[in-house]
């Protein structure tokens, strides 16, 4: 169809970035049209398929190759997360989320249209669609949120989440700065994808835990299901961990470790059981500074190095908590209103 056409030629000039400002405008009355959909996915399809522009969008032999090219990116991602990491392995990784990226590109120009500036795609501003949704937590608040699809997400204090009030047909996204416990709804045809900075982590249906603060190791722990860790740094796709239950991935400066961790500890941290294990002092005390919104200062500098291996219930006052720490400690300390001295 000859309008057909005319659109996809208008949807490559927007994702080329080549639309002119009466263009954009045009761009803004296709997007509500029902067929829009579909028009993406198959000029999207022609730029990493391979395949080749046809004339007639209504093909069967098109529909054929690009119905066959999808069930064997399927197929690969399913074998991806099934077999042990070779290089052969690898590649079908790569071209697999590739395919997957550029399906979360057409879930933001069809659903989002602009919202999510992580999957690096700048274009134009144009109003979204789908209203977006923001949980924040100050220092000293936590909250339970409750996805569009029943997942329910632990939020951490000093924490966001932003998810959409409605989620695309392929896949459920959501963007986290801070820490938060997740419990994700299984359904083998939407993948869950947490996008944290550059990292993308990928789940059908499981629990985690995931800590992603500023300026901070990213670290995520598996309680149940399978865990997929991908780096999307300037526009490469580094694979830095498929993890199951037990196992933790600490990510820093470009290097990626694959520990054993307690399943239990992965579980209870939702519930304020805080686990350290031979931390200093000073960065057990940054954390209780984000739970109980206090300032901890110490007069003894070198007692803020000490390290120490404590197990902290935080559903407890503050005071309790400092007295089991400071009897693992070995030290005193003064509370004043919001203000802890340790000395």
């Amino acid at each position: 169809m000859q309008s057909d056409t005319i659109q996809k030629n208008l949807i490559r000039k927007y994702i080329n970035q080549d639309c002119n400002q009466q263009e954009l405008e045009d761009m803004k009355k296709l997007m509500l049209l029902p067929h829009t959909q579909q028009l993406f996915e198959e000029v999207l399809a022609e730029r990493w398929t391979g395949l080749e522009q046809e004339k007639d969008i209504n093909q069967p032999i098109l529909s054929e190759k690009l119905t066959t090219f999808y069930k064997k990116l399927e197929a690969e991602e399913i074998a991806a997360l099934q077999k042990e990491e070779s290089a052969q392995t690898l590649m079908r990784k790569i071209r697999s989320k590739r395919y997957m990226r550029y399906a979360a590109v057409l879930a933001l120009f069809i659903f989002s249209f602009g919202t999510y500036s992580m999957l690096k795609l700048r274009k134009a501003p144009v109003q979204g669609l789908i209203a977006m949704r923001q949980v924040v937590n100050a220092n000293g608040q936590r909250s339970t949120v409750t996805l569009p699809d029943n997942s329910e997400v632990f939020l951490a204090a000093g924490s966001k989440l932003v998810f959409p009030e409605k989620f695309a047909p392929g896949s459920r996204e959501v963007k986290l700065e801070g820490e938060a416990f997740f419990q994700v709804t299984k359904n083998p045809h939407k993948p869950f994808i947490i996008h944290t900075g550059n990292i993308q982590t990928r789940v059908l249906g499981t629990s985690f835990r995931v800590e992603a603060f500023k300026d901070k190791p990213l670290i995520i722990s598996v309680a149940t299901g399978k865990v997929r860790v991908d780096d999307y740094s300037e526009n490469l796709v580094k694979s830095l961990a498929i993890l199951t239950p037990g196992q933790q991935v600490t990510y820093s400066l470009g290097n990626a470790v694959t520990t054993k961790t307690a399943i239990e500890d992965v579980k209870s941290w939702k519930d304020g059981r805080l686990v350290f294990n031979k931390q200093k002092l000073k960065e057990i005390t940054k954390v209780l500074e984000r739970w109980y919104d206090v300032k901890i200062t110490y007069r003894n500098k070198t007692k803020a190095s000490e390290e120490l291996t404590v197990v902290l219930q935080a559903s407890t006052s503050l005071r309790k908590i400092m007295e089991v720490l400071s009897a693992t400690g070995h030290f005193h300390y003064k509370i004043n209103e919001k203000n802890v001295t340790i000395n």
